[in-house]
């Protein structure tokens, strides 16, 4: 009996130290590979692109004017990501940012954080150091607001103007940080903590602005004087969604997510704490509209994803089962304007997406709880459905190019063709730069010139729950899904994946897996962190190659097409632009290196620089 006895307690010792090196090597800190030069993307532009209007203040898609890029929600930019960056600064890690940040042509970053813990609703920042430069009151409305939008001056050259509006007021605000307008936005809450704006976006055709809150309700300014232009806001008919999703983590996970949260950030007066509302907000439970919105600006029309009527699923009892999107139409009403509801598509749950307008605004698409992502036309009638077998998790970002649409899931990163009358499936992208962990999508994908910028995450997975541990940033190819580059990352963001003009991730940080992690792994999780954490490219010569090639790419498709039906002078101008503004790039990046190219042409630089490998 005592030589059994012995023999457990020696075995128990070996399973006690296994277990322990099995735990040690389950919490190892990720690394991510190396990541090397492909040569370059095989990814070309065929056909005629899809464009629309441009109007005089659209700045050019040349980094995040809003929310996604522009008023439509493309997230696609004209410019290439630089494949190979590093960290250049962290600024103002106590701030929770889980939108935006947009950037104007100095280079300006531009937020409003959730909750701060000193009187700001918006914080600008030097793009080189990441120091303030200066900011503008919350006045009251400290649940912070979405990403600011940022239009040209026509009349005055290179002049921009940034517009931002919390719940109660707006401002219009020039770069240098000069007011030249605040007003309230007409919308009255009692209580003590105002519901969320969601953000600015214009309409050209009225030179209007539009602010969306959480609860349904819409303002409408006008641009040149902040003035109410409706006689009242306008509110959506739905009724707040469900408290709760289907696929929430379990209670004592959100309840140890709210005490990192709040020991980081401060204390929220969110019911239960920051995590659980972040959660809520991700899968569109507990608000009427939980994602920014989308303006076709060849019409005006507004495009809101929000909750359905109570009634119209069956039982009148103060919360919306079902969702809708709903197409606004801004008319001229007496001495003001009216929103007037021009059409509605219900589906049954939710979303917690954004819906995007086409550049031509003739489709618009969006997504369900089911996994569904959905073609309307522009009157939301359906025209196909394709299921990716998850619930997408961000915004659909909707090429000019080829067809095709990039959607994310809390895991994968998944390209599709719109071929018409349906969709199909292109690839399921290569997440593979942490070689001993679980890769996942951690953020929305925005469309550049070579590639789709990408979150991609560590995780470990317990069960069926993943586990992130670390984050970081990368470019997928546009024709394979697989990585181009990569760069670890300081903390995860929920807003976008915002590429700065010259090719550097800007990322807005709003940690929620790796808050659900760090209650699971402890110090094992490097420290969590918010503010904002700029990128910069580190090896400038293949930054210039990469984009004076994707110019030399679109200069082609412009000579192909030249001449051929639908290829107008909207699309030809549309290529041109994006061809002057992918060689101003090469350019900036050629000027951080000793090496000067004479020669003029996109296909001239992109063949000196071809050999370039550093």
């Amino acid at each position: 009996m005592k030589k059994l006895a012995a023999f457990m307690g020696i075995l128990l010792i070996v399973l006690l130290a296994f277990g322990l090196i099995s735990w040690r090597q389950f919490t190892t800190a990720p690394v991510a590979r190396t990541v090397p030069d492909d040569g370059g993307t095989q990814w070309r532009p065929q056909g005629n692109p899809t464009v629309g209007a441009i109007d005089s203040h659209m700045a050019a898609p040349t980094t995040f004017r809003t929310m996604h890029v522009g008023l439509n929600n493309s997230d696609q930019l004209w410019i290439a990501t630089a494949p190979e960056q590093e960290l250049a600064w962290v600024a103002e890690q106590d701030m929770y940012i889980p939108e935006g940040p947009t950037m104007d042509d100095l280079g300006q970053i531009y937020f409003s954080p959730l909750y701060p813990q000193e009187d700001v609703s918006l914080v600008v920042l030097d793009p080189h150091t990441g120091k303030r430069l200066w900011t503008l009151p919350h006045k009251g409305d400290n649940k912070g607001a979405g990403a600011p939008l940022i239009l040209d001056t026509p009349g005055e050259t290179s002049a921009q103007t940034i517009y931002h509006a919390t719940y109660h007021w707006a401002w219009a605000v020039t770069p240098q940080g000069e007011i030249l307008w605040h007003k309230p936005t007409g919308l009255r809450f009692a209580g003590e903590n105002p519901p969320h704006a969601w953000g600015v976006n214009y309409v050209p055709g009225a030179d209007a602005l539009t602010v969306v809150t959480d609860t349904g309700e819409i303002a409408v300014l006008a641009r040149t004087t902040g003035e109410q232009l409706l006689a009242s806001p306008f509110a959506l008919p739905g009724q707040r969604a469900a408290p709760t999703a289907r696929d929430m983590p379990p209670q004592w996970v959100l309840d140890s997510g709210d005490q990192l949260a709040a020991a980081r950030f401060g204390e929220m007066p969110f019911d239960g704490g920051l995590f659980t509302a972040m959660v809520r907000v991700i899968f569109g439970a507990d608000v009427e509209v939980s994602n920014f919105y989308a303006v076709d600006p060849n019409t005006g029309r507004l495009f809101v994803a929000a909750t359905a009527p109570d009634e119209s699923d069956g039982a009148t009892d103060g919360v919306s089962a079902n969702g809708a999107i709903y197409a606004l139409d801004l008319v001229e009403s007496g001495d003001h304007f009216a929103l007037e509801i021009a059409a509605r598509y219900d589906f049954v749950g939710g979303t917690g997406s954004t819906p995007t307008a086409s550049n031509d605004g003739q489709r618009l698409y969006i997504t369900d709880e089911n996994g569904n992502v959905i073609a309307l036309d522009r009157d939301l009638k359906e025209i196909w459905r394709i299921n990716v077998q998850d619930q997408v998790a961000a915004s659909v970002a909707v090429s000019a190019d080829n067809a095709e649409l990039y959607v994310v899931t809390r895991n994968d990163v998944i390209k599709l063709w719109d071929r018409g009358d349906h969709a199909e499936h292109a690839w399921h992208a290569q997440l593979d730069v942490f070689p001993d962990h679980v890769n996942v999508n951690s953020l929305t994908p925005t469309i550049t010139a070579n590639g789709i910028a990408v979150g991609i995450g560590a995780s470990r997975e317990l069960g069926n729950t993943s586990l992130m541990m670390e984050n970081g940033f990368g470019l997928l190819d546009r024709h394979t899904g697989k990585v181009r580059g990569y760069v670890q990352g300081v903390e995860e963001g929920i807003a976008v994946t915002v590429v700065a003009a010259d090719g550097g991730f800007t990322i807005a940080h709003s940690p929620v897996r790796r808050l659900a992690s760090k209650t699971v792994f402890g110090d094992a999780i490097s420290p969590i962190i918010g503010g904002i954490g700029r990128y910069k490219p580190s090896n400038y010569p293949r930054l210039a190659r990469e984009a004076s090639c994707a110019a030399e790419a679109f200069a082609a498709r412009q000579a192909a097409q030249r001449g051929t039906p639908g290829y107008d002078a909207a699309a030809e101008a549309w290529d041109e632009r994006q061809i002057q503004a992918l060689m101003t790039q090469a350019a900036q990046a050629l000027a951080q290196t000793d090496m000067r190219i004479t020669n003029n042409t996109p296909g001239q630089w992109c063949e000196s620089l071809g050999n370039t490998k550093n």
